[in-house]
């Protein structure tokens, strides 16, 4: 574990100051305890700064980036994990800002994390919402406040309590009021369950193989099977890989949305790693055809594993050629829906950068709709809960593309997609 939390503050420190990812900066294996740290880290980040500036001398803002990677990582592991004492997280810590070049923060990183445990009580249900830190069905209650006054701050409260950026924060208080963007944002940072999307026929051959395996699986939403928190995902794949692809609950409700046909002819064109378009092969049937582009070969290799990983020879990766019947376009995005998955996106993307996104969606979306055939079908779909990325792309697609005409829209939060959000327009060509 002190090598697992030193390499975890090495790595947010690489995603703060290089303001990249964590598909990035993680390259090869990795110990999966550096891995609960830093992703536990980025979806709490919000509340764990709240918490350590309540306690700090000086200002958060002020530390060196070294130091409050060490801290930030430190207080999650001391609030939302219980694998080690306390007195040995503070002494890694110590020991990880001096391995970090901060010899002179060791003292400093010493008193702030003793003044955080002796500051914290552990208790059973709600507590008084601005020294309450909520933690699987029990709670740290603090001597003094942490959050901002929820009345007269609520998106103050929302963006600390449910950690996140403020504009986020700002932006679900509007849209959903307060006790629903709160509900929505606790999701958000929970660790979000891994579903597994079975092959046609196959659900009853993946149940076994899992309950050989001595996992208790459930049963998921929209025919998904929903894996325990202890299950190793390489190890499920060893076993039945052949047969499941790891989706979230509402990235399957994407291709059943363009309802494609057996036998159709379809075009999935950002198709990287392949969930979506392995779905719509299934979808159309060995008589069918899917085609699946992605800008990044490399990404686009993926997808051609898995379709000869579940064998699904009428999944193709090639350049679009022609007109099909049907066409998905699941653009890059903001990733505002899925910030459990996307954890770094909280604290990455800017609301400035909404415009930017847009006009990329844009362009993707007219290349993709011109493909569609006379009475065809075209969804557009985002990981995004932003209006300028959704119905705003949208707008602007039907106003400039004028033989389109909308059949249904859909934004889904995450308090209705067991904590994942987005967005999906079906538009037919007339």
């Amino acid at each position: 574990m002190p090598d697992a939390r030193r390499s975890a503050a090495e790595t947010l420190l690489a995603l703060e100051t290089r303001h990249t990812t964590t598909q990035a900066v993680w390259e090869g294996p990795r110990a999966a305890a550096e891995t609960a740290l830093v992703l536990g880290t980025l979806r709490r980040r919000g509340t764990i700064d709240a918490v350590l500036a309540a306690h700090s001398s000086r200002k958060l803002a002020a530390l060196k980036p070294e130091t409050r990677a060490v801290l930030r990582a430190a207080v999650f592991e001391l609030l939302y994990l219980d694998d080690a004492p306390p007195h040995a997280v503070v002494h890694s810590a110590v020991e990880n800002v001096r391995e970090l070049g901060r010899e002179g923060d060791a003292g400093f990183t010493n008193a702030l994390l003793r003044a955080v445990l002796r500051g914290r009580r552990k208790a059973e249900g709600p507590g008084e919402p601005r020294r309450t830190v909520p933690r699987d069905g029990t709670a740290w209650v603090f001597r003094e406040n942490v959050f901002p006054d929820p009345e007269a701050r609520p998106g103050d409260f929302l963006s600390a309590r449910g950690s996140t950026s403020l504009w986020i924060a700002r932006r679900r208080l509007a849209e959903l009021g307060f006790p629903r963007a709160l509900r929505c944002l606790d999701l958000q940072a929970s660790t979000p369950e891994t579903h597994l999307r079975p092959a046609p026929g196959r659900e009853g051959d993946v149940k076994a193989a899992l309950a050989a395996m001595g996992l208790q699986w459930s049963e998921g939403p929209h025919g998904l099977i929903t894996l325990p928190q202890k299950a190793r995902v390489s190890e499920v794949f060893e076993a039945c890989g052949q047969w499941i692809v790891v989706q979230d609950a509402v990235a399957s409700l994407v291709a059943p949305f363009l309802a494609p046909q057996a036998g159709a002819r379809v075009l999935d064109v950002c198709a990287a790693p392949g969930g979506k378009a392995t779905h719509l092969a299934q979808l159309v049937g060995p008589a069918g055809e899917v085609t699946a582009w992605d800008v990044d070969e490399e990404r686009l290799a993926l997808v051609r594993e898995n379709a000869q990983r579940l064998a699904l020879p009428q999944l193709r990766c090639a350049p679009p050629e022609g007109e099909y019947d049907g066409v998905l376009a699941d653009v890059p995005c903001s990733n505002t829906g899925v910030l459990a998955r996307r954890p770094e996106a909280r604290w990455r993307v800017r609301e400035r950068h909404l415009k930017a996104l847009a006009e990329r969606q844009l362009k993707i979306a007219r290349e993709a709709a011109r493909r569609v055939r006379r009475g065809g079908v075209f969804v557009y779909s985002t990981c995004s809960l932003e209006p300028e990325e959704n119905t705003g792309v949208v707008h602007d697609l039907l106003r400039l593309e004028k033989d389109f005409a909308l059949g249904e829209a859909r934004t889904i939060y995450p308090d209705e997609g067991w904590g994942d959000g987005g967005f999906m327009a079906r538009l037919v060509r007339v």
